[in-house]
């Protein structure tokens, strides 16, 4: 979190600069400073001037972020068209030291750049100079030029990088149905392939009422890279039947049986294919394209579940042979139109 601090320090106790509203000889070209900031430890100022036994604190008048970002605003040209960026001062130290006739004027300092609350780069600095002349009047000058240097080196920086980072708040989407797997155990769904009783490679539970049960569900395998400044986040969603957790009893089951479990194969697909089209269609953002993606996911995990439990309850499992085929007839329907397979 940042803070802009609001400084109440009198006359006498302290040194106050005011930066000169001068225009800067330099603008930048490919980003604006939308915002400046400041995380100076001592928020009542940015060093102390010191002139025998007399010490002075240093303060930017208004505060150290806010002069800046007047100065920037009214001095610097800018195009606001282009990304907007965040100018953050971490550190800014000044030690001006009376030395005989001369002052030694010392100014370390850090500026950090960020967009979207991402940090970009960071530039530290630190030097020492001796001078003869009013040392507020070099300091406010060496000041201005802090502020343009660090931006033009910014800027240098960012022409080189900025590809590498997601300035645009739309996500760019890329989601396919998975065709193979290399998990041994796994099926992936293939319509010309139907599901064969050797594949059903899992222990028989005798304890149920159930004569077969197919294991069946998705792979989501995802990514993001950024492509010209736009986060573009890729899915694969694989539709597969787990062998090794289906299992099927073979002892007094009815023609329909394996024509059955191929049916929950079947609808896992159909509901696979309409996940697909729905990421596809999702608008995701930056910030929510994560928890949109798991939504989607569970949405239709749940709304699978729910036609699974349909099938078997109006089927009594395949044990009604006119609904187990108007079952397979609507399902054969649903994969041929979905256009996925």
């Amino acid at each position: 979190m940042f803070t802009i601090s609001v400084i109440h320090v009198s006359a006498q106790d302290a040194k106050v600069i005011q930066l000169r509203q001068e225009a800067a000889t330099y603008s930048p070209k490919t980003y604006y400073i939308t915002d400046v900031t400041d995380s100076i430890p001592d928020s009542a100022g940015i060093g102390t001037m010191t002139d025998g036994g007399a010490m002075q604190k240093i303060i930017l008048e208004d505060g150290t972020a806010t002069a800046i970002k007047n100065y920037v605003d009214k001095n610097i040209a800018q195009d606001k068209s282009q990304p907007p960026i965040i100018m953050n001062v971490k550190d800014l130290r000044v030690d001006i030291k009376r030395k005989g006739a001369k002052w030694v004027v010392g100014i370390t300092s850090t500026f950090v750049f960020y967009t979207g609350g991402q940090k970009l780069s960071q530039f530290s600095s630190s030097g020492q100079s001796e001078i003869t002349t009013d040392p507020a009047e070099y300091l406010e000058k060496q000041l201005r030029r802090l502020i343009q240097r660090n931006m033009e080196d910014f800027e240098k920086w960012w022409v080189q990088h900025k590809d590498k980072f997601a300035l645009s708040d739309q996500v760019k989407v890329n989601v396919t149905i998975g065709k193979t797997t290399d998990l041994k155990n796994l099926i992936v769904y293939d319509m010309r392939k139907p599901l064969q009783q050797s594949d059903f490679k899992g222990a028989v539970r005798e304890d149920l009422p159930e004569k077969a049960t197919t294991f069946s569900g998705n792979l989501f395998t995802t990514s993001t890279v950024v492509e010209k400044g736009q986060l573009i986040f890729t899915a694969v969603v694989t539709p597969y039947f787990n062998k090794e957790q289906s299992w099927f009893n073979p002892v007094n089951t009815n023609p329909y049986l394996l024509a059955h479990e191929q049916a929950h194969f079947d609808i896992t697909a159909i509901k696979t294919c309409e996940l697909i089209t729905a990421l596809r269609n999702a608008a995701f953002t930056k910030e929510n394209y994560q928890e949109r993606f798991q939504q989607l996911q569970q949405q239709y995990e749940a709304q699978t579940a729910e036609e699974q439990n349909a099938y078997d309850t109006e089927t009594a499992h395949g044990t009604i042979p006119a609904q187990q085929q108007a079952w397979q007839d609507k399902v054969s329907q649903q994969v041929k139109a979905c256009g996925c397979y």
